[in-house]
């Protein structure tokens, strides 16, 4: 037993790389960086509002001016990634985190929260693509596919770790436990600071050097890049389903028991981390990419008719049920959406491989601003056209790049 342990996970670190020093170091960073994260995720808000008595309003004023700022900033944070060095943006990008987090400590004032909120955001929302490009710089292909899923059940599980965590000053209520936590979340970015520091980066290879001294086109003028910009911010809206819709949709339109939405969240979360690195290594093409954009829309799209049927069944044990078909199939969707990230690498033009990844990035915080308005109340109050709605977008969004790419000579070359 003790033999075929040892092999087993002797096979596992083979496969999600582990024996390289590069992987363990993003995986470090990665873990440290999402865990403090987990932490204030869950406690923001109650903090916000309970601590330093901000209206609810007045925070997802707040939030939302700090994701318009993440919009039109990221850009030019990915272009002077290209110009400068990944790795060291990313660290700068670590320390203004750390730094805005510690500050959110002393934000008695509305502006300066608004100020703070702003700064914060765009950090954290111009981090996961630098992060990418440096993951780029150092892996390729279906090494840089696993080490990308690896990356993502790292993320998962540790913002359940500081989800858990967080449950200390949630109980207690008391304010200290909320500074404390805040201050663990600081602490995390300068520790992922540190932990990227050691990280060895190659030099960018002669070719794209001698590329560099031309300027590429901006991703906005690239037909195709724009394209798999637009459909993950459209994919993306499983996460608003999954974070917004779904808890209310149970509770206040299906017969299915209150337990049930934990459950399911759970089931979702522990799915996605046991298989999001193998599905990313089956798709670490081109070719493959293109085919799991459109899997995962046809996913999405069962889920979001699975969804709508639970609300028509009266039975809690059979509205269960349909919850549960359609949570498998929305855990299938969102790893297939995200084993299809090849997509961003492959047509970026190499010499601003940060610009366009901080582009393609520019999908998530596009959601971040629209997705609550677009997606929630309207789900709430029109129920089943609107789920059936929006099955159809997210299936044409998901199997649009596969119709429009499919005969690329990106994609032939990745078959031959």
């Amino acid at each position: 037993m003790a033999a075929a342990g040892a092999a087993l996970w002797s096979r596992v670190r083979s496969v999600v790389m582990l024996d390289r020093r590069e992987t363990r170091l993003f995986l470090a960073s990665v873990t440290a960086d999402s865990f403090g994260t987990g932490i204030f995720t869950a406690t923001s808000v109650l903090y916000f509002t309970q601590i330093r008595g901000f209206d609810i309003a007045a925070v997802g004023l707040a939030i939302s001016l700090g994701s318009l700022c993440a919009f039109v900033v990221g850009p030019r944070i990915g272009a002077l990634a290209d110009r400068w060095n990944p790795k060291r943006l990313l660290i700068t990008l670590f320390i203004v985190r750390a730094l805005g987090y510690g500050l959110y400590l002393q934000a008695k004032s509305y502006w300066v929260f608004v100020a703070i909120a702003c700064v914060v955001t765009t950090a954290d929302r111009a981090s996961p693509a630098i992060n990418q490009s440096l993951i780029g710089l150092i892996f390729d292909g279906k090494d840089r596919a696993t080490l990308l899923g690896t990356v993502f059940s790292a993320r998962n599980g540790a913002v359940v770790l500081g989800s858990l965590a967080a449950t200390v000053p949630v109980v207690t209520g008391e304010p200290s436990m909320y500074l404390v936590g805040i201050g663990i979340n600081a602490c995390s970015f300068l520790g992922s600071a540190l932990i990227i520091a050691r990280l060895p980066v190659p030099d960018r290879p002669p070719q794209v050097a001698d590329r560099a001294a031309s300027k590429p086109a901006a991703p906005l003028r690239n037909g195709r890049y724009l394209l798999i910009t637009v459909v993950n911010g459209v994919a993306l809206t499983h996460n608003r389903i999954l974070s917004l819709v779904l808890p209310l949709w149970i509770i206040q339109a299906t017969s299915s028991p209150r337990w049930s939405l934990t459950a399911l969240l759970a089931l979702n979360g522990a799915l996605a981390m046991a298989s999001q690195i193998f599905v990313n290594r089956r798709f670490a093409d081109f070719s493959s990419a293109l085919h799991s954009s459109a899997w995962g829309g046809v996913a999405i799209a069962v889920a979001c008719v699975a969804y709508a049927a639970a609300g028509d069944v009266s039975a809690a044990w059979m509205s269960f049920a349909v919850l549960l078909v359609a949570m498998l199939a929305h855990t299938a969707g969102e790893c297939l959406f995200i084993a299809s990230t090849p997509l961003s690498f492959e047509l970026a033009e190499r010499p601003a491989l940060s610009r366009y990844l901080s582009f393609y990035n520019l999908g998530r915080v596009g959601q971040d601003l629209v997705g609550p308005v677009l997606v929630v109340a309207p789900l709430l109050r029109h129920g089943t056209p609107l789920w059936l709605l929006i099955a159809v977008i997210v299936l044409a969004a998901g199997v649009t790049p596969w119709l429009v790419m499919r005969h690329d000579p990106l994609a032939t070359e990745a078959v031959r």
